[in-house]
């Protein structure tokens, strides 16, 4: 008797799809061929790895048994860390409040992008999936957020009006 989950991974799906393309065996790189926990080579590739030297064994326990997170394992690629987080630069970013709890972060961009390039954010409630009524815009340069927050504050959008202001600096 096969599983469902066998047959959601095995159905045929059409070529180009997004679904064949993010295919990828973890184990032997190979794309659109089979997931990892299917990988063929999956024994070959345990047994050439190498074994344990004594030096490596004799590691105190405690650092046996302590987590390492993925994104710090040798090996590892290293795309955002919290350092990074840290040193983005919320100059430049300006808070609106009083949208609508249609407010998406297409509306926010359409509304913002006359005055620079921008990133937008529109808090979300998770439950109702709701505007939570306010969001952020993050521009490039700090003269293309005064201007925005210039022409903007005060502006009617979704039959509310809108308040723009600099947001306060994430500690």
């Amino acid at each position: 008797m096969r599983s469902t989950e066998d047959n959601h991974l095995e159905r045929i799906r059409a070529p180009g799809s997004i679904a064949e393309e993010a295919m990828v065996c973890r184990l032997c790189d190979m794309r659109r061929d089979h997931w990892t926990s299917r990988c063929p080579q999956k024994d070959l590739l345990s047994l050439m790895e190498t074994p344990l030297t004594a030096e490596a064994s004799t590691s105190t326990a405690a650092e046996k048994a302590a987590y390492v997170p993925p994104s710090r394992r040798p090996g590892a690629k290293i795309c955002f860390t919290n350092s990074d987080r840290r040193r983005r630069n919320d100059e430049n970013t300006v808070r609106v409040t009083n949208l609508s709890e249609y407010a998406r972060e297409p509306d926010l961009m359409e509304l913002f992008c006359p005055f620079g390039a921008v990133r937008a954010y529109v808090a979300i409630d998770q439950k109702t999936t709701m505007s939570k009524g306010f969001g952020f815009v993050s521009f490039a340069s700090r003269e293309d957020a005064q201007r925005a927050i210039n022409g903007l504050n005060g502006f009617g959008y979704d039959n509310l009006i809108l308040r723009v202001e600099w947001a306060a600096p994430f500690l």
